[in-house]
């Protein structure tokens, strides 16, 4: 892998030109090159690899390109619109294929140009992250697709229309969603961007669909709830990064369009899920019995400098909830099993947070061996600071 690609290969953006993984970009993700490759040192190492685990699985990148190699794979995802992504993507294509209806797709091509743009106005909040044209237009498509029987290929659907769903609004995403500036805005399409993504779609399904060769399993949604024991030969996966990004907030219009929410009041009650990694997963009143020791010097540093009151308790609970989570992966990954890591370290009001030296401290502490690190990429805060993105490799010793 050249250092170009092994650059890029830490982030989304090779993943756009790849089948099946293009369907819907994923800021936060990595490529599945990066996976490839990954999978490849490790079947040199061990080629009994049965089972691999993502427990926080995003788009399903790893269980995707598991699927391709023969793998079965097993996920945790806590954001309810991810996991029917990770689901359809694989599952969903599975059994289109097998199936052979792929016919019930081709058919929305047309009828989708054929149905009368209905006038809706409001969306119960959510209208105003929309022009009216392109409201109505998403709502219209929504509505047809609804009525769909088959519940594999009104996923699908829904996956191609949750795919344009921010690229037709007011919204960029620009790691954080945000409305979009005059000159990032351009009015879209909404039936034009909608059908070039299910011809995408259909040509995928049709062209690589057979390649997936086993399924995925969903164990649990927080990883921290894993009861599995002795169960998996590996580990890949990228926690979410301590940066303050709200996973959740980030996918607000897919979560309404998919029925998850009905408003915006909804929202907290999925930051309570998952481990904490951004700053609204905390509040002012919350507090954080369990502050591990190696963390401590570095909340006692944040506490007076931090420009919010909660950072020092994200970072608290960031490693709490970390330390459960490898915990459990400690009792369910196999003995002289791996576990390959994507993480990358941050900075809060000058204070470096080395994520990698204190995860890595973590998983010693649960038997886990440290064999090889690998740097991908330098970042750089806003403040100038170097920060990096860095494959941890481990193998668990019991």
């Amino acid at each position: 892998m050249t250092s170009l690609v092994k650059e890029k290969g830490g982030t989304f953006s090779l993943n756009k030109s790849e089948p099946i993984h293009r369907w819907y970009s994923y800021v936060e993700g990595y490529s599945s090159c990066l996976i490839k490759e990954e999978l490849h040192k490790l079947l040199s190492m061990n080629s009994n690899i049965k089972g691999i685990y993502d427990p926080f699985c995003g788009t399903g990148t790893t269980a995707l390109v598991a699927s391709c190699q023969g793998i079965s794979s097993f996920y945790s995802e806590s954001n309810p619109f991810m996991q029917k992504v990770i689901e359809t993507k694989i599952n969903g294509v599975s059994a289109i294929s097998k199936s052979h209806t792929i016919f019930k797709l081709e058919k929305y091509l047309d009828w989708v140009l054929k149905c009368k743009v209905q006038k809706y106005g409001s969306w119960n909040g959510f209208e105003k992250f929309f022009d009216s044209k392109q409201l109505d237009g998403l709502l219209t498509i929504k509505a047809l697709i609804s009525g769909e029987e088959d519940q594999v290929i009104k996923d699908v659907l829904f996956i191609a229309l949750s795919a344009i769903v921010v690229k037709v609004s007011k919204m960029t995403r620009r790691g954080d969603l945000r409305y979009a500036t005059e000159k990032e805005y351009k009015a879209e399409d909404v039936f034009k961007c909608f059908l070039e993504k299910l011809q995408e779609i259909i040509f995928d399904i049709k062209n690589y669909g057979d390649r997936l060769k086993c399924g995925t399993v969903k164990i649990c949604e927080d990883a921290r709830d894993n009861q599995y024991v002795d169960a998996f030969d590996c580990v890949i996966t990228s926690p979410p990064y301590l940066n303050g990004t709200n996973y959740i907030r980030n996918t607000k219009l897919e979560l309404k369009l998919n029925d998850f929410i009905s408003d915006e009041k909804e929202l907290p009650v999925f930051h309570s899920k998952g481990i904490v990694a951004g700053i609204n997963n905390v509040s002012k009143r919350t507090n954080i019995e369990l502050i591990l020791p190696i963390v401590k010097p570095y909340i006692e540093m944040l506490k007076p400098v931090s420009y919010d009151e909660r950072i020092p308790k994200m970072v608290a609970g960031y490693f709490r909830d970390m330390d459960k989570v490898i915990e459990k992966l400690s009792i369910s990954v196999k003995n002289g099993g791996f576990f390959t890591m994507d993480i990358g370290d941050s900075q809060f009001a000058g204070v470096h947070i080395p994520t990698h030296q204190i995860l890595s401290e973590i998983c010693s502490d649960y038997g886990f061996r440290l064999y090889d690190e690998e740097v991908l990429r330098q970042r750089h805060s806003k403040n100038g600071m170097i920060l990096s993105q860095r494959l941890l490799r481990y193998r668990l010793e019991k």
